[in-house]
């Protein structure tokens, strides 16, 4: 008896354990974290906005379009069929009225057009080819923008610390300046001034906290998401460091990876054939036929037939329009021409000014990180100055100000320096793999044809 109520006792435990551990895990299952949403890292965010980007789906269906233009082309490749009914009444004064009805099934295929077909055929697939380059061309651009609205973000919270420390070090000065006010030491315009001060500095916060939130929006709808959710990114520092090379490379890399470059190139093409689809108009066409059927007289043929042939036609004139439409076309392939050539000395343009402003914007890390020791410790000698009572609050406060713009210069300068990279990625083509990896093979099968 005694083990039976201890097993039972035993058993009423596990239950009771069973049923606590079951609780839990619902409770890990349906309760919130509260630590919200994850951290994006940069990584993250490029890839989200080049699967998601508004402006580059856009860009993808226009590819998709030509797409279907590539296989409209391909139809007059394949023979034509049709079926046609027709029904024909005559009455003259000297024959009575007559009935006739046909019906038929007729297959026709074009054995020649001058090339036309092909021609036409070539110029579509050209055209896919530089719709394929403008998308990423675009993502490109979309790159660039996340990267520098990123490294932004992340430069405003180092503005904000920087900011948060001088209106912790304004508050101890209009503290400081309070007493001394008090103590008779100081007149009242002191207070006043560093109460002025610390106004100022929570204002220049207040200031930096819109800013980081208006970057977070603008973020949000690169990445194709609304700026109403929460965004938060990683803290951690990730430098974009570009190779040091001679222009004469980068400009090479530019002509092999450079989307827009190759856009051009295959829009150049593109009118090439087409130049040749319109004077196939001036060759023959060729065209063999057969057809099968059924006529006779009143409402219900009752004859059969069949007959099969082969048609050559030959324009003679039609107004000069073939020779105007290709005229027009030789002008367009060579305004082309001339715009490509244009577009590679723009591009070299885009590198060496973002090459010459980088090694610029470098230089200046290096002053204004000398400006900023200096401003530091100018603003402890201010310090020292105030607390021994040599020294005005006009003379901290200055320094104090001295010190925090020197500060937010020095993360202004570093903030330049990475746009200059990013910029200098971005003429250079630099992510093209970087967004061939992240869309896929997949990705563009979706839409090749």
């Amino acid at each position: 008896m005694r083990k039976t109520i201890i097993l039972e006792g035993a058993c009423r435990g596990i239950k009771i354990f069973f049923v606590l551990a079951l609780i839990v895990m619902a409770g890990n299952v349906w309760v919130p974290s509260a630590s919200g949403a994850s951290k994006l890292s940069l990584k993250m965010c490029v890839k989200q906005a080049l699967l998601n980007n508004n402006a580059l789906r856009a860009y993808d269906l226009e590819r998709r379009a030509v797409a279907m233009e590539v296989k409209q082309a391909l139809a007059p490749f394949y023979p034509a069929l049709s079926f046609g009914t027709s029904f024909n009444r005559s009455d003259t004064e000297d024959t009575p009225r007559n009935d006739s009805a046909d019906l038929n099934l007729r297959a026709s295929y074009t054995l020649f057009r001058g090339g036309g077909d092909w021609s036409e055929l070539k110029a579509r697939k050209h055209a896919y080819q530089a719709s394929d380059y403008d998308l990423q061309e675009e993502s490109l651009r979309v790159i660039a923008l996340v990267q520098a609205t990123y490294f932004a973000i992340l430069s405003l919270q180092n503005r904000m610390a920087v900011l948060k420390k001088s209106v912790e070090a304004a508050a101890l000065h209009e503290t400081a300046a309070r007493k001394r006010v008090e103590a008779g030491l100081a007149p009242l315009s002191d207070h006043l001034r560093a109460q002025v001060d610390l106004s100022n500095a929570r204002v220049d916060l207040i200031q930096e906290d819109r800013n980081a939130k208006t970057l977070k929006h603008t973020l949000s709808v690169l990445m194709g998401q609304s700026p109403l959710g929460p965004l938060e990114i990683e803290k951690r520092q990730v430098m974009n460091k570009v190779e040091n090379r001679p222009l004469g490379t980068l400009f090479a890399m530019a002509k092999k990876n450079r989307p827009v470059l190759k856009s051009y190139r295959q829009q150049v093409l593109e009118l090439q054939w087409k130049e040749k689809s319109v004077k196939a108009e001036f060759f023959p066409t060729l065209e063999t036929y057969a057809e099968t059927g059924r006529n006779g007289s009143h409402y219900l043929p009752d004859e059969d037939y069949w007959q099969a042939g082969i048609t050559l036609s030959y324009p003679i004139f039609s107004g000069f329009s073939t020779r105007y439409a290709a005229a027009t076309t030789r002008a367009r392939l060579e305004a082309k021409q001339w715009s490509y050539r244009e577009k590679i000395l723009q591009v070299q343009k885009e590198i060496a000014d973002a090459y010459e402003q980088l090694k610029a914007d470098e230089k200046v890390i290096d002053a204004r990180e000398v400006l900023l020791k200096s401003a530091l410790e100018n603003g402890k000698v201010a310090q020292r100055r105030y607390k021994a009572g040599v020294g005005s609050i006009v003379e901290l406060t200055d320094a104090r100000v001295a010190a925090t713009n020197a500060a937010i210069g020095l993360e202004n300068a570093k903030l330049t320096v990475r746009g200059d990279e990013i910029e200098l990625k971005r003429v250079t083509g630099w992510f093209v793999p970087m967004i061939k990896a992240i869309r896929g093979k997949e990705n563009v099968a979706k839409t090749e044809p």
